[in-house]
């Protein structure tokens, strides 16, 4: 089983509107995102499992992305299409911890290993998590909220 990991850049006034579709039309909340969201400017290679540990490895180091005031939406989405975060301009404080040269390598392929993904190039899949991650949370304008699914 794989999973894929996805940066949407969407409004801020739409999320209400997100959460809504997720509890009552599956179809509908996936046509509203392609119709209101666009792409981050980058993708993830690597398997979505892998940025889902970066996502954990981040908050043990008490960078918690996966945590706004969008947390009910957040669910409400989860719930409709998988996994699920929505991360605000707020996180933006948190950009300093992002830094690539804050984290190393071998710490990453570690802690996959911890997790059962151990393979040869974990560390680099993993840096370019954190990468992609606060790359695509310092573009963010105070209107926009960045979707990350898993699924």
């Amino acid at each position: 089983m794989s999973a894929i990991a996805s940066l949407t850049v969407v409004g801020r006034d739409t999320v209400p509107e997100l959460a809504r579709l997720a509890r009552t039309s599956r179809s509908s909340l996936h046509s509203y995102l392609a119709e209101h969201g666009r792409e981050a400017r980058q993708e993830y290679g690597w398997s979505g499992y892998c940025m889902l540990y970066v996502l954990t490895y981040l908050d043990e180091r008490g960078v918690d992305l996966q945590q706004s005031e969008f947390d009910a939406e957040s669910d409400a989405i989860t719930s409709a299409l998988g996994y699920t975060v929505l991360i605000t301009p707020g996180h933006q404080q948190l950009l300093d911890q992002l830094d690539p040269a804050a984290h190393r390598a071998e710490e990453l392929a570690a802690y996959f290993a911890e997790m059962g993904m151990d393979f040869e190039e974990s560390g680099v899949a993993g840096l370019e998590g954190v990468t992609l991650l606060r790359d695509s949370i310092a573009d963010l304008r105070d209107d926009q909220v960045l979707l990350l699914h898993l699924g």
